[in-house]
């Protein structure tokens, strides 16, 4: 909806082929990135999930057992989490408990470093 107001106020017609990233640098904004957005919600939420006593907490900690498929491993959430913190996976389970510290590692993403 706000990119069909931002191409009124410019009077860009739905005919002309305008990309959504120019009619926001004719604006002067700047989409926040999706990816960096998602890394953040997750992080996020594992903070939340981290604090708290729930059956989701039991779930993504649990292990499976059996056979494992053939083929490339498939990526975890956990695994994601680590990979997007740059920290070892107990490093990342102290932070998250410690609200403060979690917070300012999520704030951190976009940097590229988490802050010890």
């Amino acid at each position: 909806m706000e990119m069909w107001i931002y191409r009124r106020m410019q009077r860009i017609s739905w005919k002309e082929k305008v990309t959504n990233k120019k009619v926001l640098e004719s604006v002067g904004l700047q989409r926040p990135e999706l990816l960096l957005t998602i890394q953040r919600r997750k992080m996020k939420y594992y903070g939340h999930l981290r604090r708290h006593d729930s059956i989701q907490k039991r779930i993504l900690e649990g292990k499976i057992d059996g056979r494992r498929g053939r083929g490339r491993r498939r990526q975890t959430w956990l695994g994601n989490i680590q990979e997007t913190s740059q920290m070892k996976m107990c490093e990342v389970c102290e932070t998250a408990l410690d609200r403060r510290r979690w917070r300012s590692v999520t704030a951190h993403l976009a940097d590229g470093m988490a802050p010890s």
